[in-house]
């Protein structure tokens, strides 16, 4: 009976995350690729989930991909982290994406870096295109 209850609680504690549908999509495609790769899974990282969100928005307001110029300031980490890591990604659909920065040799060696163990991800769609952006914490 008791894993009944805790199934649900950590269920609801997976939805009261501010990621969207779109960007719990994503995680679980990285979690996966990564798995597939004998990687461990990345924990999401609410800390720095509002510069991947703002991130996705700039470069869909610009309509180009882009990194920032100092991607440490732009993600403002919490104390102790060792590496950050970025891909950015525009495309017709997350799946697409997510195939795309698989089979690109920089992005794919981030998604598989054992030195990240946390991700946030921001995902915006503008006039049929999908914004994305993988901040990665290490």
């Amino acid at each position: 009976m008791r894993k009944l209850i805790v199934v649900p609680m950590i269920l609801v504690g997976l939805l009261l995350a501010a990621c969207t549908p779109e960007e719990a999509h994503h995680l679980s495609a990285v979690n996966d690729f990564r798995s597939q790769n004998g990687q461990a899974m990345l924990t999401w990282d609410e800390d720095i989930y509002q510069a991947a969100r703002d991130w996705s928005q700039h470069m869909a307001d610009a309509g180009a991909l882009s990194h920032p110029e100092d991607l440490a300031g732009n993600f403002n980490p919490p104390a102790g982290w060792h590496k950050l890591g970025q891909n950015v990604a525009e495309a017709p659909s997350l799946d697409s994406a997510m195939t795309a920065l698989e089979n690109s040799p920089h992005h794919r060696e981030n998604l598989l870096d054992p030195a990240f163990n946390h991700i946030a991800i921001g995902v915006v769609q503008v006039n049929g295109l999908y914004w994305l952006t993988e901040d990665f914490l290490g």
